[in-house]
């Protein structure tokens, strides 16, 4: 794609990337370069500051230390104080996962210890709080994230494409926007706006409600569940989120 490649463009020749994907709104870049991936908030400053969009360097994996040995350099550098629970990587898009109790801690002063995580294992850390009080809600959360990684990985490239694909002058021609409500207008409860445009489709929101008009009217003939592209959660209110597993229980 046209902003893909004029991307790779602007960066420096020792940058050596192989490869540029969209995650949904996002850019990423593989580089093979350590120095370049130890040394590239200069650069990304810059492509960010023109481009206007969040831009991530990650490592190849070719040039990532091996797990074993990452996870022992990790438990040296991180300090016992900060409360280290668990340590996963996530290979496919070269991070590493650290859930600790004190996430300040393993950042360090000015971002040194984390800075130090990535420079010395050539992995992209991220950090994560572990909960005060053990929860199984969040730790299956996060594992369904952990173990579905290729399907987020194509999912949100796909999303990304979309996002950036620029209309034809034959869409920009035509283009309209439809606005449905399908549930909360004139009343506090199920939540649920359904926005339309020629070439995507987005519920905003889709929440419930007490009493007899519980659920949005998702049986309103301009809603279609095969063709919505995106969900979009206000805040996490029963009547603005409440329906959603619904959808999901349904297919989406």
């Amino acid at each position: 794609m046209s902003i893909l490649k004029g991307l790779q463009e602007k960066l420096p020749q020792n940058a050596d990337i192989s490869e540029v994907k969209f995650e949904a709104s996002e850019i990423v870049l593989y580089t093979k370069n350590k120095s370049f991936f130890s040394n590239c908030e200069g650069p990304v400053r810059e492509l960010v500051r023109g481009l206007k969009k969040r831009i991530e360097i990650r490592p190849d994996p070719s040039i990532s230390m091996d797990m074993e040995k990452a996870k022992k350099k990790i438990k040296e550098i991180v300090p016992e104080s900060a409360g280290l629970v668990e340590i996963y990587f996530e290979p496919e898009l070269g991070k590493v996962i650290i859930e600790v109790q004190k996430p300040g801690l393993v950042i360090g002063k000015g971002g040194e210890t984390y800075k130090r995580i990535k420079n010395e294992t050539f992995w992209l850390p991220k950090i994560e709080r572990a909960p005060a009080i053990k929860s199984e809600i969040v730790s299956a959360v996060r594992r369904l994230l952990h173990t579905e990684i290729d399907y987020r990985k194509k999912f949100l490239n796909s999303i990304g494409q979309k996002i950036n694909t620029a209309l034809t002058e034959e869409e920009k021609a035509n283009e309209w926007v439809r606005v449905s409500m399908l549930g909360g207008a004139r009343q506090v409860g199920r939540s649920s706006l359904l926005v339309q445009t020629s070439n995507t489709n987005v519920l905003m929101d889709c929440g419930v409600d007490v009493g007899s008009d519980t659920f949005p009217y998702l049986d309103a003939p301009e809603f279609n569940m095969e063709k919505l592209d995106a969900i979009i959660a206000s805040h996490a209110h029963l009547d603005h989120v409440g329906y959603i597993p619904y959808l999901y229980e349904n297919g989406y």
